[in-house]
């Protein structure tokens, strides 16, 4: 059983993450809550506007928690979708006071999917492998504020868990954690190179990563044995076969309601990966229609790793 010290000291770390978002991510959150009225519990605002600082036209990202998909949705299909496979994904556009134009994409979870995926009720990492790295939480309501921050600190020892039999004795204390996102990368769909990736964000949080190192992995703290290891690994297989279908449905179903466009998102690619992919009117017209062919082209030209 974990003991309260080790809890309370993830809730300090986690803590220690929230900064004060700026007038931008505040004026995006309270648009995300004005789309969906009474339906937004609270935001989790992540991603690398958190991490490197905001700058004119980058893309801002949140999580937004919602008390129910139909609350959002509706009855329906989307409302069915959105359940069988969250979250759903979206876009929004506005202009500050000043004309400058504030992009988001947001990604809407249920309350209660969200805190039980992201504490490691859920085998595939897209959660709690993301929310073990800094977020800010965005809550009125103190209850609700404090179960999301609660839930941050369990997506580190989730992570931790898992990260544990990737790694040998001895090894520095940052090394589970470059181990851990970069296996979680693997399971997904992503351009960039997972182990530069894992590896730059974790020394750009070095101190924070160090400090739950200190707590999660002592040093007198026995190493997973052999039987342990054999079967941690073969989730991670499992995550890596099962992972890469999931992301390519998540992407068709993102097509949906995502419309910043088809060119944004290539342009995304071609940013982390170098692959850039001409495509005609006709694609660009119908993306959902031709996602698959793009998707396929995109994998052969080596975008996805």
């Amino acid at each position: 059983m974990m003991r309260d010290d080790v809890i309370e000291g993830l809730r300090a770390i986690v803590r220690d993450d929230q900064v004060q978002v700026s007038r931008a991510a505040a004026a995006v959150a309270e648009a995300i809550r004005v789309r969906h009225p009474g339906a937004v519990r609270g935001l989790v605002f992540y991603g690398s506007a958190l991490r490197q600082g905001e700058q004119s036209e980058k893309m801002l990202d949140f999580y937004a928690i919602v008390s129910s998909y139909r609350a959002v949705h509706g009855n329906g299909l989307k409302q069915l979708a959105s359940f069988l496979i969250p979250p759903s994904v979206h876009f929004l556009e506005i202009r500050d006071e000043a004309g400058n134009r504030l992009r988001s994409k947001y990604a809407i979870v249920s309350e209660k999917a969200f805190h039980r995926r992201t504490r490691g009720g859920a085998f595939e990492t897209m959660l709690w492998a993301r929310f073990a790295q800094p977020a800010t939480v965005i809550a009125d309501d103190p209850d609700v504020h404090a179960a999301l921050m609660d839930t941050l600190a369990f997506a580190c020892l989730k992570l931790a868990d898992e990260a544990r039999p990737l790694v040998k004795r001895p090894y520095d204390s940052l090394e589970p954690w470059v181990r851990g996102l970069a296996a979680s990368y693997r399971t997904e769909l992503r351009p960039e190179n997972p182990d530069a990736r894992a590896r730059e964000i974790v020394l750009r949080f070095e101190e924070r990563y160090r400090r739950l190192s200190a707590l999660l992995f002592p040093e007198n703290r026995p190493e997973a044995d052999g039987l342990s290891r054999m079967f941690c690994r073969a989730r991670w297989i499992a995550r890596q076969v099962a992972g890469k279908p999931m992301g390519a449905i998540r992407v068709l179903k993102a097509a949906a309601t995502f419309d910043a466009g088809l060119d944004y998102i290539l342009e995304k690619i071609e940013s982390h990966s170098g692959v850039r992919l001409e495509v005609t009117e006709k694609e660009r017209k119908r993306p959902v229609l031709n996602a698959p062919m793009l998707a396929w082209r995109l994998y052969r030209a080596g975008a996805f790793r």
